[in-house]
């Protein structure tokens, strides 16, 4: 086995202020029919009429709230006033989004992005917000948040939580959204500086004669994306700037916390050199309250990271010669960027027993690039992967591997692809020797790393003192905590049980180590 271990559509290209009396799109008539129900569902309403999209927070409209729609003509900004049932309401109109909000301390920034300064003294504005189902208002997890036409971006966590730092060079950009299966969407910087935002994507549906039309060959597929790995993935170096968390989480509590941001070094896909990583900032939390004598360090959790890169590191389930152990099935067609992609499914074949990997391939169905990847070792032999996963453990402890599963994406940058972002979760079986009727708990281990700039400008290779050892204990790294800290990098936001972590034991951050 590899060692892999691891609410659309008027278009108007300038600002209008809800103010201005002649304002074209909210003096424009709409004829509304009799509805009646929550505030989100009747701007939906008014929003398939209009063609245009609504940007708000929490904090603004209540979502729930219950209100209606009266039958017949009115002007889209009287449309919105009736249903949200706020005569102080403000709105800006910037393309295809209106921008609802209320005059308070929070909103100084809508008519210019409020604007910050960095660790290195360079101006940024920040965008924060939730990401959400437009049905379910269930968040959508590790949604990817990038800014168009430009490498600068990160991921949602958990909880579909963002937060996005842009040089104010940029701050008349757009934000694309984007979630597998979803319409990706498009949205001014200028109307995301409200404070913390609800996006909202909804599904795309891929009709039944797509479907059929692109009934082929799943391993022609693979082959074409492989063939094409010189046509889609840099064939030249390039800096990539990341984001790198891992952590350990047992009995409901993390043991230690590791976050940092790196310069990495990145090889050409074909070179099959190690690529080099320069350490930018770090820090350590570590929870001195939790005494177990089971104890487990996460090993060459950056390493992993960098080998999951499918492009330059091809799995086993990626090398599909004669002999192959594994069967390979086109199971869908669904949508990433808002481009049509094939779902690969593969699984070993019957009678092989060996712990070998299982998940699905996202390549995109015209060029033929890899998109994305959801893969873990088989659930059905994890077990037998023990010795590949751990290295070490307690006497009197036994540890059996539960559940282990990675997920990798890439976005495109220049006409190429690169690496964008990876996870691995490791779930472990813990049982003390002596229990008595089997007691075991669960130990929970991850590691999470996001690309969020890449540079093609004078590529070198770091100095040999610069580089960090990949290989090592990450968490066991000395460094000097910086105060300022992420200043204006990109990270991922931790998700509300880690927030609540870091936050119950942040006075045990290491300020040196």
């Amino acid at each position: 086995m590899k060692r892999i271990l691891f609410c659309i559509l008027c278009l108007f290209p300038f600002c209008l202020s809800a103010t201005m009396p002649d304002n074209p799109v909210l003096n424009k008539a709409i004829d509304l029919p009799k509805s009646k129900g929550t505030v989100y569902e009747m701007l939906h309403i008014i929003s398939e009429v209009s063609g245009m999209l609504f940007i708000y927070n929490n904090k603004t409209l209540d979502n729930n709230s219950k209100t209606r729609i009266k039958k017949g003509k009115n002007t889209l900004q009287q449309a919105i006033l009736d249903v949200t049932q706020k005569p102080d309401l403000k709105m800006k109109v910037i393309g295809n989004h209106i921008l609802l909000y209320t005059e308070t301390a929070e909103t100084t920034g809508i008519t210019s992005p409020a604007q910050e300064t960095g660790s290195a003294g360079q101006p940024f504005v920040r965008i924060e917000g939730e990401i959400k189902d437009q049905d379910s208002f269930e968040p959508l997890p590790f949604t990817s948040v990038t800014l168009n036409d430009n490498s600068i971006g990160t991921v949602a966590n958990q909880n579909g939580q963002f937060l996005l730092k842009i040089p104010d060079s940029l701050k008349h950009g757009t934000v694309r959204f984007s979630y597998v299966g979803y319409e990706s969407r498009d949205i001014p910087i200028e109307l995301l500086t409200e404070g913390n935002m609800d996006i909202f994507l909804h599904i795309k549906v891929i009709s039944i004669q797509e479907i059929i039309i692109n009934i082929v060959n799943p391993l022609k597929i693979v082959n074409e994306m492989l063939e094409k790995r010189s046509e889609n993935y840099f064939d030249k170096p390039v800096y990539l700037t990341a984001f790198y968390r891992e952590g350990i989480d047992y009995k409901n509590g993390f043991i230690n916390l590791t976050e940092a941001v790196f310069n990495i070094y990145k090889h050409p896909f074909h070179s099959g050199k190690e690529d080099q990583v320069k350490l930018l900032k770090m820090r350590k939390i570590s929870n001195k309250n939790i005494n177990d004598s089971i104890l487990l360090k996460l090993k060459a959790g950056i390493s992993a990271s960098l080998l999951l890169d499918l492009i330059g590191n091809p799995p086993d389930f990626l090398e599909t010669e004669e002999g192959n152990p594994y069967n390979y099935a086109k199971i869908d067609m669904t949508t990433i960027d808002s481009r049509p992609a094939h779902v690969i499914a593969f699984e070993q074949k019957p009678g092989i027993e060996e712990p070998l990997y299982k998940g699905e391939l996202y390549i995109d169905a015209e060029n033929s690039a890899l998109l994305s990847a959801h893969f873990g070792i088989n659930p059905l032999y994890v077990k037998k992967a023990k010795s590949s996963l751990v290295v070490k453990q307690s006497k009197g402890v036994d540890i059996s591997p539960k559940e282990v599963v990675y997920t990798v994406s890439y976005k495109e940058f220049e006409g190429k692809y690169y690496l964008h972002y990876i996870r691995g979760d490791l779930n472990f079986t813990v049982k003390k020797k002596g229990w008595l009727f089997n007691r075991s708990s669960t130990i929970n281990s991850f590691f999470e790393m996001v690309v969020s700039n890449a540079d093609l400008t004078d590529v070198k290779p770091f100095h040999p003192g610069e580089s960090l050892p990949t290989s090592k204990i990450f968490s066991e790294t000395k460094y000097n905590y910086d105060p300022n800290f992420w200043g204006n990098f990109n990270v991922i936001l931790p998700e509300q049980k880690l927030s609540d972590e870091i936050e119950r034991i942040s006075s045990k951050i290491e300020e040196s180590f």
